[in-house]
């Protein structure tokens, strides 16, 4: 398998697909089970027909058809969580397929290969496409299995038609992905703008239903294409061809980037751009501070990327604001669907107390406090582990920064100080849209909830780094990312799962999700212990890596 590029892509990632194959089966299972009990429930029905149909578009829901195991699925599974799984992943392997290969060093060596340019994008691009097709195809087979066990009366071309369809949604922001990297060269910035012009595409088409002037932009949205006249119900439509073509548009434009691309001087792929740039080389003395420590560097390699981060989960907080005047309209019809939906479906996704989705604190929580945020501030946080540590350990980089005067604990410890201060950049920006939020559309949200809510967010994502940071000092760069992402699946599960299955309810306690979550949610409550246990992990787990790292030796 290392005779090409194509195999050694696939070869490289084969450990960390294990993981990624049995969390998404692992989750269509859970929610699969659930339907049932949902299909069962005469109050959900009684809610269907009487909740607007506008505003049930805002959960991702079909009044005609939610009651069927398609319109179920669609809504629950195909509309949010799969789409954030699948394109998470792309986008990840879209960055290590260009500017992560080129900043490791070892883009260089391969080019010097006789290989083409275009043929080693294009090689990548299709291993891509290979593990995508990997993931979608664990969700298929789950559901066919499941598909006569528990009455979910799935058409086979339907299935196919919405995994496919899931399947191209992900090589189309993977291939976004890969496009930007081969012009940037930099993961960082790279993967920034991905994820937010994942995050704009996705909410563009969720709350077009609500907003006139989002219908037009929202037909430009691959979320729009992928959910096109019900594939799940209805089979193929125009949605997938216009993904095809938009996917393989993408692909074409990182081959033509990348075959243009100055690997050896990092510079921009257009000749005259490159001239300009040329202009721009040297860091202006105001910044040049910060290059003279370990912390300084770290802040001066992520200094664009934070603000994208910070911004795309603030735009989304937004418009989450925006919409609940429309919501609380109808307070009698919102607390049906609170009522009808089946405690375990909620639990799921962090809610295990059901009144609060009535209410704003519950409603902006549910979106951004309870779901998109904590994966937004979690992946940061791994992410930055391995752009600023494992990455630099892998290349050689590392050994370059030891070769200097610092004593080793010390460039672990700054290199966790400027994680901790991006971390705080991002929820500061993010509470100073809420709070803007909470005034503008009165929620009469309690301000200091919602400091701490941010506060407990930004400890959550530290946590994490904690955990990553300790996992690395032990097993090194290779499988450090994988175990950490393995973690947070696996205990966002158990927070899940506890809270419904008596036989889990006491192993909650030991879930980072359950000291963030509790049984409150974020915007409901103040500072708690769970918090002062997120940020044990965090300090524990860098003062950990810091006590191994002193005798550690890199070459192993």
């Amino acid at each position: 398998m290392l005779r090409n590029v194509f195999t050694k892509d696939i070869w490289d990632r084969r450990v960390s697909m294990i993981w990624w194959v049995v969390g998404m089966v692992l989750l269509t299972l859970w929610l699969a089970v659930l339907y049932p009990v949902l299909r069962d429930s005469e109050a959900m029905q009684d809610f269907l027909e009487e909740f607007p149909v506008e505003l049930l578009a805002a959960f991702g829901m079909d009044p005609d058809t939610f009651m069927t195991g398609a319109g179920y699925l669609s809504a629950q599974m195909f509309s949010f969580i799969a789409p954030i799984v699948v394109i998470s992943f792309t986008i990840i392997a879209g960055v290590a397929a260009t500017a992560g290969e080129e900043r490791r060093g070892t883009m260089d060596m391969l080019l010097a290969t006789p290989v083409s340019r275009r043929s080693v994008a294009l090689q990548k691009g299709l291993s891509l496409a290979v593990l995508t097709g990997v993931i979608v195809a664990s969700i298929a087979v789950t559901l066919l299995v499941m598909n006569p066990l528990i009455g979910l009366d799935l058409r086979v071309e339907g299935l196919l038609a919405i995994c496919i369809g899931l399947w191209l949604l992900g090589l189309v922001f993977g291939y976004i992905t890969m496009a930007l990297g081969a012009f940037t060269g930099n993961p960082t910035l790279t993967g920034g703008l991905a994820a937010g012009i994942a995050i704009l595409a996705w909410f563009v088409n969720a709350f077009a239903p609500l907003y006139d002037w989002l219908e037009w932009p929202s037909k430009l949205s691959p979320f729009s294409w992928y959910l096109h006249d019900m594939p799940l119900l209805n089979g193929f439509s125009s949605g997938h061809v216009w993904l095809l073509i938009a996917g393989i548009a993408f692909l074409l434009a990182a081959l033509e980037l990348f075959a243009r691309r100055n690997i050896a001087t990092e510079q921009a792929v257009v000749p005259e751009a490159a001239a300009r740039r040329r202009k721009t080389k040297e860091v202006s003395p105001r910044s040049a501070w910060l290059l003279r420590s370990v912390m300084g560097k770290s802040l001066w390699d992520r200094r664009r990327s934070v603000w994208i981060w910070g911004f795309g989960l603030s735009t989304m907080t937004l418009l989450t604001f925006a919409a609940w005047p429309s919501l609380a309209a109808d307070s009698e019809a919102l607390q049906s669907l609170v009522e009808s939906f089946p405690k375990e479906v909620l639990a799921l996704f962090g809610l295990t107390d059901t009144a609060a989705l009535a209410t704003p604190e519950g409603f902006v929580s549910s979106r951004t406090y309870g779901s998109v945020g904590p994966i937004v501030v979690i992946v940061f946080a791994i992410t930055a582990m391995a752009s600023l540590i494992a990455s630099e350990e892998s290349t050689g980089r590392l050994d370059q920064v030891l070769s200097t005067a610092q004593e080793r604990p010390n460039v672990i410890g700054e290199k966790s100080n400027a994680v901790f201060l991006l971390m705080g950049v991002i929820v500061l920006i993010l509470l100073g849209v809420a709070l803007w939020g909470n005034v503008q559309w009165d929620t009469g949200m309690d301000p200091v909830y919602l400091v701490t809510a941010n506060i407990g967010l930004a400890l959550l994502g530290l946590c994490f780094w904690g955990i990553a940071v300790g996992l690395w000092s032990v097993i090194g760069a290779s499988g450090s990312v994988g175990a950490t992402a393995a973690v947070a699946v696996a205990t966002y599960f158990l927070n899940g799962l506890g809270a419904s299955v008596d036989l889990l309810g006491p192993f909650r306690i030991l879930s980072p999700w359950y000291w963030y979550l509790g049984d409150t949610v974020p915007l409901a409550k103040g500072l708690t212990w769970g918090y002062a246990a997120l940020a044990a992990v965090a300090v524990g787990g860098t003062l950990y890596a810091m006590a191994r790292f002193r005798t550690r030796d890199l070459a192993v």
